[in-house]
């Protein structure tokens, strides 16, 4: 039982980890495009609507997707939900990153630290769910 605790404990972390990342990835992304932009992609869009596009993207999609990781998070009935649904981030982002980095060429050095990261991350919670079975 004392084990169960642990790992509803970590399962937890680890989706409140999740969120507070995506949720301060969001922000700085609708704070200053351009900037992150540049950062990440090694370009910047060159247009309002672009920017605009970004900012909705980059920035209250990936707000919202913390803010519900986080929902998730607080109750003990929803906690597995919310690992899943950050294994099924992990793994999209993962997939699509890969198909990217073939199909475009060229990955900057960032890329390879991100899918490093989401590969790690979709193995956590793929161990946890294993760890942890439905009840």
């Amino acid at each position: 039982h004392d084990k169960k605790t642990q790992e509803m404990k970590f399962g937890k972390w680890l989706c409140l980890l999740g969120a507070g990342f995506f949720v301060i990835y969001g922000c700085l992304f609708t704070i200053l495009p351009a900037t992150f932009a540049s950062l990440v992609t090694d370009g910047v869009p060159t247009t309002a609507t672009a920017l605009t596009d970004m900012r909705a993207t980059y920035g209250g999609m990936s707000i919202a997707v913390g803010i519900l990781l986080a929902m998730f998070a607080m109750r003990k009935e929803t906690l597995r939900s919310g690992i899943v649904a950050l294994c099924l981030l992990m793994t999209c982002m993962a997939s699509t990153r890969v198909i990217g980095m073939v199909v475009d060429g060229e990955p900057n050095a960032l890329m390879f630290i991100y899918l490093l990261l989401e590969l790690v991350a979709m193995a956590i919670c793929l161990r946890w769910l294993k760890v942890v079975k439905a009840e």
